[in-house]
């Protein structure tokens, strides 16, 4: 097979066992490097608040013009580190060079994604100042070849179980560190980076793999007919349903641990600020929250391998973004000022299942498997499909709590079971185009009523 520029790469995460030394190592790296992050970002919204503004609109006669300063970037920031290293040696002694690199380039990311935008413009909101605890991830941009030693276990389970090898892994001035060895690395990779992560139960470290004998993974172009293909829609009571009317149950992670959370959260405000039984039920419920993030994927990874067991090649899904749905409502005030009720409350509960289903990680996670297997997820306009008749493309307005599609024409169907099959139907290019009118107030207030 011919080779590539897009080399096909996976991430594998193990979790790490290091000693008390290095433990201590790490802890004291995310320390530095938090510090480091904050001081790189103060300087370039220094810059940012120097600079921002043009002569012609600055005010003058309030505030004097100040020196125009060079903007900050990764090669100025990163020669300042070694200008620095004599002044603040306690703040970069002891830290790998690259690691250090990593953290100025995650700064300039973010403060570029502030500024300017991503590819298609779309700015993200002011990077927020880390602390020790929001810190928790740092990078390992290149790794020794043979960096990894596995050995055999000649010992096996008790009860018959898989054999578990004893690995490994040098890490750059921190050594030998021990790595719980579950998953074999496959053949014609190698590692090429490491990204270690301190999470609620202790150090993990998520390896990537490149081979650069097979291309990049992308999903296939095929063309979907009526027989090859499958429309899903998403929602809270069904976690999806599919066109030909298979549904799958809503697990409700969260929901179900909701009473728990909030006994164990009065207990924590109950105890002495900063007491060691305040950080025991602080890291209780850290704990609790990662079982339910991993249930939760767990969850999407066999939703997903469900589907893409199945004989349709094509999956026709919403074009949804579940950040946009689970927003606030803006805020409403009277002529003198008064807030007035917006419906928030009503709304947090419908944004709290939102975020319980996530429905974002199981769509690129469903992508990915697709794409593993040479079958595609299509993403399309999810507008209207389920207000519009599957049977004769009459509009029903319905609301949401209306769960059923009654239509004139005698169709009577579930409601999600109406939109997926709208939602294939889009995607095969045979959904009806519905024009809305457009009326405007004077309009309406001019017309004359009917006798």
């Amino acid at each position: 097979m011919k080779r590539s520029k897009d080399t096909f790469k996976l991430n594998y995460q193990y979790r790490i066992v290091p000693n008390n030394q290095q433990a201590y190592q790490l802890n004291e790296w995310l320390h530095k490097l938090y510090r480091i992050h904050n001081l790189m970002l103060e300087e370039r919204f220094n810059w940012w608040e120097r600079n921002r503004h043009p002569v012609n609109a600055c005010p003058i006669f309030i505030t004097h013009l100040p020196e125009l300063k060079d903007q900050p970037t990764y090669y100025s920031q990163k020669r300042a580190t070694h200008w620095s290293r004599e002044t603040c040696k306690y703040l970069y002694e002891g830290v790998h060079s690259q690691v250090i690199q990593e953290a100025i380039k995650r700064v300039e990311d973010t403060f570029n994604r502030f500024i300017k935008g991503d590819l298609n413009g779309k700015r993200s909101g002011k990077p927020r100042f880390k602390s020790v605890r929001r810190y928790r991830t740092f990078s390992i941009p290149q790794l020794k070849p043979g960096c990894l030693t596995v050995t055999p276990n000649p010992h096996c389970r008790k009860n018959g179980g898989t054999r578990r090898d004893i690995a490994y892994i040098n890490l750059p001035k921190v050594g030998q560190v021990k790595l719980i060895y579950h998953r074999p690395i496959p053949e014609g990779f190698t590692i090429k980076a490491a990204l270690v992560s301190r999470r609620a139960d202790g150090w993990y470290i998520t390896l990537t793999l490149e081979d650069k004998s097979v291309p990049s993974l992308k999903s296939p172009e095929i063309e979907a007919t009526q027989e090859n293909s499958l429309g899903l829609d998403v929602g809270l009571e069904k976690f999806w349903t599919a066109s030909d009317g298979e549904i799958e149950p809503i697990q409700q992670h969260y929901r179900k641990s909701e009473l728990k959370l909030a006994s164990l959260a009065n207990r924590k405000d109950k105890k002495p600020h900063k007491s060691a039984r305040e950080r025991k039920l602080a890291k209780k419920i850290s704990k609790h929250h990662q079982r339910l993030q991993r249930k939760r994927k767990q969850f999407h990874y066999e939703s997903a391998a469900k589907l893409v067991g199945r004989d349709e090649k094509v999956f026709f899904v919403e074009d949804i973004k579940p950040g946009n749905l689970s927003r606030k409502n803006k805020p409403k005030q009277d002529e003198k000022g008064k807030y007035l009720p917006n419906g928030q409350s009503a709304k947090s509960g419908l944004n709290k299942s939102i975020n319980d289903a996530g429905w974002g990680q199981f769509l690129s996670i469903l992508a990915y498997k697709a794409a593993k297997a040479g079958k595609a997820v299509v993403k399309v306009k999810p507008h209207e499909t389920s207000q519009v008749c599957s049977c004769c493309n009459r509009l029903v307005k319905k609301d949401l709590s209306v769960r059923m599609h009654e239509c004139l024409c005698g169709l009577i169907l579930d409601r999600d079971w109406n939109a997926a099959i709208n939602i294939k139907r889009v995607g095969l290019g045979i959904f009806p185009t519905i024009k809305r009118r457009k009326r405007s107030r004077k309009k309406l207030r001019q017309r004359k009523p009917t006798p």
